[in-house]
């Protein structure tokens, strides 16, 4: 008996580390989706106990990847351009690292938005050689995107805005990539502004 006591506490105690970061960063934007918009976003399976019409609601993938389009309801979006694999299109995006709270400049890694550029610049950084602000052209179900994006932006349409995050199994990984750590979570604010074909 005491030999079985022995074997299930060694397994209980040799959790993987890598499960509970995966657990704290999936919570954490959760919370976040949850406590952050206005109105407050419910998870898409939710919608049919939802107490308002068009409920604003996020969307889920084996909960490492999160999708809130802001544009979902807009007059005439069903008749736009979608994306499905191997479109072509045009995005203006700020990444950041993502941190529980609102975005911050110190938190952003990646922009193409003029707006957010200038926003840089008046913290102290040159941008002047390593920032365009030309539209970014992705092809989607490629390696242009990260892995998680070309999950996330299969369905939207031109002139979408959408927020997507990512853990790290679906952002970068373990890698160190730049100003991104390894094992980080991220989101993703993307403008749809040209599907091409």
């Amino acid at each position: 008996m005491l030999m079985l006591v022995s074997i299930a506490f060694t397994f209980v105690g040799c959790k993987n580390p890598t499960d509970n970061v995966l657990t704290q960063q999936q919570q954490s934007i959760e919370k976040y989706l949850q406590n952050s918009h206005n109105p407050r976003l419910i998870d898409e399976a939710e919608i049919g106990n939802a107490m308002t019409d068009n409920p604003a609601f996020y969307t889920r993938w084996e909960l490492d990847i999160y999708r809130y389009i802001a544009t979902y309801y807009d007059e005439g979006r069903g008749e736009k351009p979608e994306i499905y694999r191997g479109t072509t299109f045009e995005i203006i995006y700020t990444a950041y690292l993502f941190t529980g709270s609102s975005p911050t400049v110190a938190n952003m890694y990646a922009t193409n938005d003029a707006e957010k550029i200038l926003e840089l610049q008046n913290s102290g950084l040159n941008t002047e050689y390593e920032w365009s602000t030309e539209p970014m052209r992705v092809t989607l179900g490629t390696d242009d995107l990260v892995s998680g994006l070309n999950t996330a932006l299969e369905g939207c349409r031109e002139g979408d805005s959408v927020e997507v995050y990512l853990t790290f199994a679906e952002a970068y990984g373990n890698n160190y990539l730049g100003k991104v750590p390894s094992k980080s979570s991220v989101v993703w604010f993307i403008e749809i502004t040209k599907i091409i074909e």
